[in-house]
């Protein structure tokens, strides 16, 4: 796909009821550098019916739109469709709770402008708002590295640290799919993997940095287990959700992951003597495990909502 040139940028995020947590966000939008010769405007799209975002919104001078149908794929589709009604010809996603270094858009633009690219994806980190225990803090579910390079091409990546062109988005009528992950999460993995078979090139730079906003509703062992097994359950969906039959592919799939739960089951027991960090891990992978196992085996949404955000 041809490379478009960057005349108007749209940086947006969606949210839901976290009025707080994305005023901490918008306030890192506010400090950071913007390009000097490129308009840059901020969009806010709320998945709240009650439009409990508008007042943050507005300190900042975003442009604001209330998507009442509930969905974190509907909210995503209102952020693209009205993006391109402002007539931007690229667009930065991050999420709520996602802190954006003061180079963060600088860097995604040079690095688009100087590689065959037309989807940037930069790393999340995560940043906890105060000292939690020291088994939550060195939970792998928290990053706090990448082992991906600068420059790396991805098959699929995530929404919240990317810069991409818009013009695939209707011309290749690639949107997120509001029927499979209407709830579930795991739509981003998915509509970025049909945009790399639409024709685009999706390249990692590890230089745009955005940071995760760790809460202390998420740093606690509840929220981290219903966490692994939710990202292997999406996982599971996202390799098999298309049907419940089982193929020869999705056999050896379910067979392999099969073993490996049991394999992973058997190590929980030993993992707690090698102390408490060691265990909640292991326990994690174990329900990561199982996540993937269950995703693939039933094909069937997971309210992402109700498992782990409790919305």
């Amino acid at each position: 796909m041809d490379k478009k040139n960057i005349e108007y940028i749209v940086v947006a995020c969606c949210t839901c009821l976290r009025p707080q947590t994305l005023r901490q966000s918008l306030m890192t939008f506010r400090n950071m550098k913007k390009p000097e010769n490129i308009k840059v405007d901020l969009l806010v799209v709320d998945n709240d019916k009650n439009a409990s975002a508008y007042d943050v919104a507005s300190e900042f001078n975003a442009i604001y739109f209330v998507e009442e149908q509930r969905g974190i794929a509907k909210a995503r589709n209102r952020v693209l469709k009205e993006a391109i009604n402002l007539g931007a010809s690229h667009i930065a996603m991050f999420d709520d709770d996602g802190l954006l270094d003061e180079n963060w858009l600088i860097n995604h633009i040079n690095f688009y402008q100087n590689n065959d690219v037309n989807i940037v994806s930069g790393p999340q980190y995560c940043h906890f708002d105060k000292k939690y225990p020291k088994h939550v803090m060195k939970n792998n579910i928290f990053k706090s590295n990448t082992t991906k390079k600068t420059g790396q091409i991805l098959k699929s990546c995530a929404t919240n640290n990317i810069f991409m062109q818009l013009d695939f988005v209707s011309e290749k009528n690639v949107y997120f799919d509001e029927e499979k992950y209407v709830f579930m999460g795991g739509e981003d993995g998915d509509f970025f993997s049909r945009a790399r078979k639409s024709g685009c090139v999706i390249r990692f730079n590890k230089e745009a940095v955005v940071k995760e906003l760790i809460e202390e509703n998420r740093a606690n062992v509840r929220w981290i287990l219903d966490r692994y097994y939710y990202n292997g359950y999406s996982g599971g969906y996202l390799k098999y959700g298309n049907t419940k039959a089982i193929n020869f592919k999705k056999f050896v799939y379910l067979f392999k992951t099969a073993l490996i739960y049991g394999f992973d089951t058997v190590l929980v027991i030993p993992s707690r003597f090698l102390g408490t960090t060691a265990y909640y891990n292991m326990l994690g992978m174990t329900l990561k495990t199982k996540g993937k196992l269950e995703g693939a085996f039933f094909a069937r949404p997971l309210n992402y909502y109700e498992k782990v955000s409790g919305k």
